[in-house]
């Protein structure tokens, strides 16, 4: 989910009128809820149905009334995580204000290797989203104050078929997502806010947010094991996975249901290496990855007739640039881990640094980098962690800015990069009940827009407290 300012609204904003948005929709892909997941590529093995007792099980609902021992021998599994929400902003944004959100999380996966002997995978995923987004109605900001944060709707979000071949080959057919496997840190999946996993750059410069939560897209993934600790993915994805034209407010309103399908709308082309020496969590995980659309887009400050878009020799219509790009690295690092094969506490750092084009996007410099620590005060299941995130404004979106504020001779603030730090505790109650106590402070909103309720005045830094918690069934 993004929040950049569209021509559209800032040209209103100076009484100048433009035909094309050109920032990022107001609505696109987050990181989604943090509940359980399928893993990286094959079927989790079933939690170990451990003591019966109500308080130490692994799932709310024991063994759901039978159901889950009937469907095992088949390998059927199912999974149902709700994840819920309470943020608000006592300072700072257009306006202070508190919100509700959640998302109930339904996943089926089919192993055929337990029953039939056969190396492959069905998978089936679907989402209900309620509440509403703080981001969305209170802050305005870049960098999505939740990862839960999308339209309110039921939607199928992934819908695949994967098949192994040899020890060595992984190749994943149907509905996906990009941000289950691609451009993520495992170690900051943990934070709230949307950035920290899908993150601010890919959601807010390609269409509709590109194929990360709420959004699946028809794809083909692959997957080669080159040895215990190399790992290359590959992936084709429909470039638009809304097929909502550029810069719509809204794109997730195209297709609420997830199940447009689409595979019209130009490619998205994914690369990732991973290397993990000795496939062991005690060392670090390394990620070199890039992606290729290879749709049309807008430039951020140029028109059709190669005069700044607010001059009044414009022609009001935004060059078209052929393909966007994106390069990007990742580091997720365990520091003084413990020599206990068994024992997983300790800190565990990560970092992420990408770019992109300058000329076509808003948002062409990302960076985050933050430390977790699991097992603090005695308590091995518990997380804390402390993230900060960076996402800079484009020198092509900063001369419109001074574009408007010369042809206008109006004061106009130039935007230049949005900032968030965040600081949260994953604190385990029971095995299926999680609560996390949130901190998060958004420096710079939308890298210094005005406020739409305070004419003339930039939107405040923005304090967020919330309390997220998340219960499996």
């Amino acid at each position: 989910m993004t929040r950049g300012r569209s021509l559209a609204f800032t040209f209103l904003a100076v009484s100048l009128t433009c035909e094309l948005s050109l920032t990022a929709p107001a609505l696109a892909a987050g990181a989604g809820p943090p509940g359980i997941t399928f893993g990286e590529t094959q079927l989790p093995a079933e939690a170990p149905s451990g003591p019966t007792d109500f308080w130490t099980r692994s799932n709310l609902l024991g063994d759901m009334f039978g159901l889950k021992p009937l469907i095992q021998p088949y390998g059927l599994q199912l999974n149902i995580t709700e994840t819920s929400e309470i943020l608000g902003n006592p300072t700072g944004g257009i306006r202070q204000g508190a919100i509700y959100e959640g998302v109930t999380d339904l996943n089926l996966g089919w192993d055929l290797r337990t029953f039939f002997d056969w190396r492959g995978v069905f998978f089936a995923r679907a989402y209900q989203i309620h509440g509403r987004g703080l981001s969305q109605n209170d802050l305005d900001n870049l960098n999505t104050a939740s990862g839960l944060e999308a339209d309110r709707t039921t939607r199928l979000f992934e819908l695949w078929y994967e098949q192994h071949v040899g020890d060595w080959l992984r190749v994943r057919v149907g509905e996906q997502s990009a941000g289950q496997e691609f451009i993520i840190s495992s170690t900051a999946k943990m934070f709230v806010n949307g950035t920290f996993g899908w993150p601010t750059l890919p959601s807010t410069d390609l269409p509709s947010g590109g194929p990360g939560y709420p959004l699946g897209t028809p794809a083909i993934r692959f997957r080669i094991d080159a040895g215990d600790s190399l790992t290359f993915f590959a992936g084709l994805f429909d470039g638009n996975p809304t097929g909502a034209p550029l810069g719509t407010p809204d794109p997730q309103r195209f297709d609420l249901s997830g199940t447009a399908f689409r595979v019209n709308d130009g490619a998205l082309v994914l690369f990732e290496t991973r290397y993990n020496p000795d496939n062991s969590s005690k060392n670090g995980t390394y990620r070199l990855g890039a992606w290729f659309n290879s749709d049309k887009f807008p430039s951020q400050n140029l028109a059709s007739n190669g005069v700044p878009l607010p001059s009044p020799l414009s022609n009001g219509m935004a060059r078209l640039l052929d393909n966007d790009y994106s390069v990007y690295g990742i580091i997720d690092q365990p520091l003084f881990p413990s020599p206990d094969k068994d024992d997983d506490s300790g800190f565990i750092a990560f970092g992420r640094l990408m770019g992109a084009p300058g000329d076509r996007n808003l948002v062409d410099l990302y960076f985050d980098t933050g430390l977790a620590y699991k097992g603090p005060f005695g308590r091995k299941a518990d997380t804390v962690g402390i993230a900060f995130g960076l996402a800079h404004v484009s020198a092509s979106a900063q001369a419109l800015d001074q574009a408007i504020a010369t042809f206008t001779d109006q004061p106009y603030p130039v935007r230049s990069q949005e900032a968030v730090l965040e600081l949260t505790y994953q604190y385990l109650i029971t095995p299926w009940w999680q609560l996390q106590p949130d901190f998060q402070y958004i420096a710079n909103i939308g890298g210094g827009i005005l406020n739409s309720n305070q004419p003339g005045r930039k939107i405040g830094n923005a304090a967020v407290l919330g309390l997220r918690t998340l219960f499996t069934f």
